[in-house]
């Protein structure tokens, strides 16, 4: 039997995996990642530790290179250094699979000339979804193999939406919807308890640790805390979503309902002079990450990706 445990970087995709591993003993649990090539620094150093400690091997100068990456606005060196990190990282750690369709989530949005919004997330469907079943169908043979999931107790819906999504093909398990039942909080102690540091957006106020803190399924606090804790980064989301605009039209990631009427596109532009004038918005929209699960495209609730 071959164990696959879909990995994001998130702790409930570790937590799954960690679970996965101590059920199965002297048995190799293989980690399939799939890079958007955009996500935090600190992810992927939480992803080679995390790799590392299961296979008990030691990749500590990998994960110290992870934080050295260049940035967003650097994206050309970005991709080439992650190509080679990703490589040596396979290399060091055999159980790991790092795998990336080569674009960013602005890439897909220019080359399909749409901005992905909270119903309609074809970032995740071209670099996670497809990319995904894409390597399970061409390296794994569904008679002999297990599919394990992060989603936890508290997201149980997901589960069965994905199971829909796998048509029965594949035996998938979310070891985290069982007992012993945990919440963020206990999954993050238990890796620290391993000598994993938690990823850093945690800390930051994240309730997902995909996409560097960027997401199109997240709603206005999200937004809003992306700006506060990561101005740098919301900039560059900010620009790339105005030089969409400009062939586009009136087309944003967020939606608005501010002053009653129908809902109706706001960009990153102005959703940030609202907040940096003072101006209202809901503080507790913060949506989430379900790029994994989600069928159509439609979720707007949860807090991890479970891929």
């Amino acid at each position: 039997m071959k164990h696959i445990a879909m990995f994001s970087g998130g702790i409930g995709s570790w937590a799954a995996a960690h679970r996965a591993r101590e059920r199965n003993p002297g048995e190799v649990i293989v980690l399939l990642f799939a890079d958007t090539l955009i996500e935090d620094e600190d992810l992927y150093r939480f992803l080679i530790e995390t790799a590392a400690q299961g296979a008990g091997v030691d990749a500590a100068e990998l994960a110290a290179e992870a934080l050295r990456l260049p940035g967003l606005a650097r994206m050309d060196d970005r991709k080439a250094a992650l190509a080679a990190l990703a490589r040596r990282s396979m290399e060091r750690i055999p159980s790991l699979v790092w795998i990336s369709e080569g674009r960013s989530p602005w890439d897909v949005f220019r080359d399909t000339r749409f901005i992905g919004n909270s119903r309609v997330d074809k970032c995740s469907q071209l670099l996670k979804r497809e990319l995904l079943d894409g390597w399970r169908d061409t390296h794994l043979d569904p008679a002999d193999t297990t599919v394990y999931v992060g989603i936890d107790w508290t997201e149980a819906h997901r589960f069965e939406r994905l199971k829909v999504r796998f048509r029965g093909r594949w035996h998938v398990e979310a070891p985290m919807c069982e007992a012993p039942y945990q919440t963020k909080r206990d999954m993050l102690l238990a890796a620290q308890a391993l000598g994993i540091r938690q990823p850093r957006l945690y800390a930051l106020g994240f309730s997902h640790n995909n996409c560097g803190g960027f997401c199109i399924k997240a709603g206005h606090a999200h937004f809003a805390n992306l700006l506060r804790t990561m101005p740098d980064r919301y900039a560059f989301h900010e620009q790339q979503e105005e030089a969409l605009r400009g062939s586009l039209g009136d087309v944003a990631i967020l939606n608005d309902r501010s002053g009653g009427g129908p809902r109706r596109p706001i960009s990153l532009r102005a959703f940030r002079e609202r907040v940096e004038s003072g101006g209202s918005y809901d503080l507790f929209d913060y949506g989430g990450c379900g790029c994994f699960a989600g069928e159509d495209g439609t979720t707007r609730t949860g807090s991890d990706d479970a891929a």
